[in-house]
């Protein structure tokens, strides 16, 4: 059974990393011509995208943008989270069960001393809040926190239930600039750039408002 879980693991990253070069260089308005020209598989093509690319850490970012374009805001959502939950599932099970030395090294060289000991108690309540935050904070990359957690003592069903919470506006923020995108001097194109100026704002407030004990210096009081 581990054997079979290596080889599994060995062709799932393969595939990925097939995908993460050629797409290496990708807009998300050339994603959306290639994705165009599948045609009616394109939303499959899509969604496995988007489980498969950010493990190789290519940017999320590019991938919703380039699901609003070709999607719209309605279905561009849907298939974004479809997407983003089997990648964190994906991401959660590849750190936690084959990984895990590979990912304590990166986790010391990306995440400040701070977070590594919040990642550490991760398994409780604040754990939780601290997904959902993490998972709301554009700024923070995703791929870490899918890594990351996976090292942490939360149970999958509890991580995958903060991920879709926090997932969510930011979904939604990213898939309504892309949908707009094609006429970015409309007002609306504007209103989908404030509101996710705005979701940064508020997830910084919350940030502080939930976790005040940071010093200037990155160190927990």
């Amino acid at each position: 059974m581990k054997k079979r879980g290596w080889m599994v693991f060995a062709a799932v990253c393969l595939a990925g990393t097939g995908l993460a070069f050629a797409f290496s260089r990708a807009s998300a308005g050339a994603l959306q011509a290639r994705l165009t020209a599948l045609g009616p598989w394109a939303p499959a093509g899509y969604v496995l995208l988007f489980m498969l690319l950010p493990a190789v850490f290519f940017p999320v970012a590019v991938l919703a943008l380039a699901g609003g374009l070709l999607f719209g805001l309605v279905r561009g959502s849907l298939y974004t989270f479809l997407g983003a939950m089997l990648n964190c599932t994906f991401m959660f099970l590849l750190s936690r069960r084959f990984g895990r030395a590979r990912v304590e090294g990166y986790i010391r060289q990306k995440l400040p001393a701070v977070w590594q000991a919040r990642l550490r108690r991760a398994g409780g309540r604040q754990g939780f809040w601290l997904l959902v935050l993490l998972r709301l904070i554009p700024a923070v990359p995703y791929n870490l926190i899918n890594y990351a957690f996976g090292l942490t003592g939360m149970g999958l069903s509890r991580y995958l239930l903060a991920s879709a919470i926090g997932i969510i506006p930011g979904t939604l923020a990213f898939i309504n600039i892309g949908d707009k995108a094609l006429d970015p001097a409309s007002p609306a194109f504007w209103a989908a750039v404030g509101l996710l100026v705005l979701l940064l704002a508020v997830t910084a407030l919350l940030g502080r408002r939930l976790f005040p004990d940071t010093t200037e210096n990155g160190e927990e009081t």
